[in-house]
Order: C-alpha cells, then structure tokens, then sequence
C-alpha cells in the first residue's frame, strides 16, 4: 500500500463511515466532498484530460467508476461506431450521461445474472449472434467470470482452454463477435481476483484473434484521486482488505 494511501484524510474517512452507517443525502455527499471534488476534478489518459465521474449509484466517486466511465466514453466517442456491444449490464445504470453518447446507436447489452430491460441473460460465451459489432467493451466484469473468490458456482477449475475463463471469453470475443478493425476494451480492478491479474500479465492476449493488444493501468493515489502508472506497477498486487475499494484498474484495448 503506498503511504498516500497509509495517510488518508482522518476527516473525510471519519465523514464517510458516518455515510455508510447512517441516511446522507447525494447532495450532502458531495458538500462533504466539494474541496476536493473542486481540487482533483480531472485526470490524465495517455495525455487526454478526461472529467471524473461522480454518481450516486455504486460510485460517490470513490469507486474505481469515477474513472471507467469516463474511460469508456473516451473510447466510444474516438469513432464513429454504429453496432456496440457492452458486456455487463453497466452503463445501462447511468443512462444520462450516456444519453449523447449511444444517441442513434444500436446497442446490445449481454449479462448472465442481471435481469433488465433489453438486457440478453446469456453467458457471453455462449452468444453468437449473426451480425459482428464494431465496438465491444465490458466494464469490472471479466474479473468475475473464473471463480470470483468462491462466489462463482459455475466454475469448474481448469476447465479454461486458454489460462483463465476470462481470456477465453476475451478470444470469443475477437473470434466471433468483433468485426473486421473493431475495437474491444475491457477494464478490471488489479488486485481483486487472482485468474484476471494472471490474465493481464501473461500473454494470453497473444492468441485471442486481434491485430494489436494495448494494456493501460492506473493507480489510486488517495480517495479521490487515480493516475496512470506503467503497467508493471500492478503485478503481484495484493488485495486491500483496509480501503472497500481498488487500488488499481486495469485498462486493456484490443483492435482486430
């Protein structure tokens, strides 16, 4: 753990558990945050500055959401894509700020567990539809399809051709459902399931089917805020049992 994260600002983390035990609003929440929302507003992405996100579903920009988000709408808006697949009903949570985003798109929404409307209750190894996307992404999702710290009841160890259930669903992915100069990205949380962190370090990606394989990582350096880091940062991360979120996110962008 870096000593940034040792130090950590006894008030707010003293405000916090006063929200998690107690009834604060949103707009309480961010009046608790608004010095440091004012001071760390943005950060960096391969030299982009990108805005952080902050909602009051599953993030309150504490999460490692405060910059997928954003991470994915960068991506998104790159090109002009028309088919969009997402993988993990996620962005379907913040419908608005996606609004401009997925305006006159087709998107499809492929989950196994969640149930919503429009969402494909599918393992995503088993879709196959007959038209391919021009862009697939999944946000904190691929971390979860091995054994998930034991809460997967579906996983059969060893059962994975490649070395995780993650990377073959990641070669399923460029085998039959990424079109022709399509982009996939995916990002994960480093340090949370020991399959994915094997997954991002190896070269599994090698043999997934795609012309080129770009892996980004950032990390958390307080709360509220997250910077990029070279990639070896992250290995042989282990997990945070202290802090209830990440300390690193994994980024990787597949083209084929």
């Amino acid at each position: 753990m870096t000593d940034q994260l040792k130090d950590r600002d006894s008030w707010l983390h003293s405000r916090l558990r006063h929200l998690f035990g107690g009834y604060l609003s949103v707009t309480d929440l961010r009046w608790i945050l608004t010095d440091k929302l004012k001071t760390h507003q943005e950060f960096l992405f391969e030299g982009n500055k990108l805005e952080y996100f902050f909602h009051s579903y599953n993030n309150f920009r504490l999460s490692e959401r405060a910059i997928e988000i954003p991470l994915i709408n960068y991506f998104l808006r790159r090109n002009n894509y028309e088919e969009i697949l997402e993988i993990g009903n996620v962005t379907n949570h913040y419908y608005d700020y996606f609004r401009q985003t997925f305006a006159d798109k087709r998107k499809t929404v492929v989950d196994k567990f969640e149930r919503g409307h429009g969402v494909i209750n599918l393992d995503i190894a088993d879709y196959a539809p007959n038209e391919k996307f021009d862009f697939v992404f999944s946000i904190s999702t691929f971390e979860h399809m091995d054994s998930d710290l034991g809460n997967n009841p579906d996983y059969v160890e060893g059962s994975s051709k490649l070395v995780s259930v993650a990377a073959d669903n990641i070669k399923h992915v460029g085998d039959m459902l990424l079109k022709d100069g399509g982009r996939f990205v995916v990002t994960a949380p480093i340090g949370y399931a020991p399959e994915w962190d094997k997954t991002f370090y190896s070269d599994a990606f090698d043999k997934c089917n795609f012309s080129s394989v770009r892996k980004y990582l950032f990390r958390r350096k307080g709360e509220l805020v997250w910077e990029q880091a070279g990639v070896e940062e992250g290995r042989g991360a282990a997990r945070i049992s202290t802090l209830p979120f990440t300390e690193f996110l994994s980024i990787v962008e597949f083209e084929k």
